[in-house]
This record gives C-alpha cells, structure tokens and sequence, in this order.
C-alpha cells in the first residue's frame, strides 16, 4: 500500500494560509449575516409586530449594520429605539408637554382628530393610559432584535458557506 502521512505541524505556510482564509471568510460572512438580519427586521419582523411601531416609518429605517474589527454588528440609530425594543414600565411614564405635543402630532398625523383642541385632548387620554399600563405590551416592549436572532445561525451559515467557497475557490 503506497500512501503520505501530514498534518498541519508539517506545514506551517499550509496552516497560516487556513486559518487566514478562514478569518476571511468568517469577517466577510459575518458582515454579509448582519445585512441580512437588518433586511429580515425590515420585511419580516417589523411587519408582523403587534402592536406595530409604525408611525413614519423612522424607525424601520433607522436599522443600520456595519463592520467590526472582529465581525459585525446591528443596531438601530432612532432615539427611541430601546423605548420599542424593551418598552417602558408604567412607573416610569412621566406625561409632559414634549410628551403631549408629539403625541397630539401624531394623532393629528394618523387623523384621529380633526382639530388642534381635540387631538390634544386625545393625547392626554393615551398619555395617561401609558401612564397606567406602560409603553409597548405593558412595558415589556416588541423584542424586535431578539425575535430576528433566531434566524441568526440559519444566515450565517449560508454566508460562511458562500464566503468559505468564494476564499478557497471549491
């Protein structure tokens, strides 16, 4: 029987050159991973959120992903984006003007109200009903991030395959 016994020790160009392609592949898969989770919040997980955080659309587009020395990341730029993401406790609403005034914007936004006067008197109304119940299922919030990271695995391992092929040329 004619055969060649090798590992990696042998060979040390062999290992550099492995573990730098996989280092490749890996960042460039895990970069790929995070637009693809931006992409699944947007399309799938925002739309089927209940209640929806939906005014302007701010908020959809203010998930943004970039690249890390080490992979990537996710996170969303709106001012309110942990307010939606975590909710707020019912202790912790404190209705004041800047409150009344966006919400009497946005009731006058969506059209509840036909007037000034009205929408204002609307805006208390929820301002005290947040104040009693909290923000976003009871203060619990929509999870939104948490809910895309179960698909997290599934899209990383696509991308690493594809990286992994596109890095080794197989």
């Amino acid at each position: 029987m004619a055969g060649v016994v090798f590992d990696i020790s042998q060979s040390p160009e062999v290992a550099r050159w492995l573990n730098q392609g996989l280092d490749h592949a890996v960042k460039r898969a895990m970069v790929a991973t995070a637009a693809r989770l931006v992409n699944h919040i947007q399309t799938e997980v925002i739309p089927n959120a209940q209640p929806q955080p939906v005014d302007r659309g701010l908020y959809k587009a203010s998930w943004k992903f970039g690249k890390t020395d080490d992979g990537a990341e996710v996170w969303n730029s709106a001012s309110y984006a942990a307010i939606i993401e975590y909710g707020a406790r019912a202790a912790k609403i404190k209705p004041g003007r800047l409150m009344i005034d966006a919400l009497t914007a946005w009731v006058r936004r969506k059209g509840i109200a036909q007037n000034t006067v009205e929408a204002r008197q609307i805006a208390f109304a929820i301002a005290f009903s947040m104040k009693k119940k909290g923000i976003f299922n009871g203060g619990k919030g929509l999870r939104i991030l948490e809910k895309s990271l179960g698909r997290l695995h599934e899209f990383l391992s696509k991308e690493f395959a594809v990286e992994h092929k596109r890095e080794f040329k197989t």
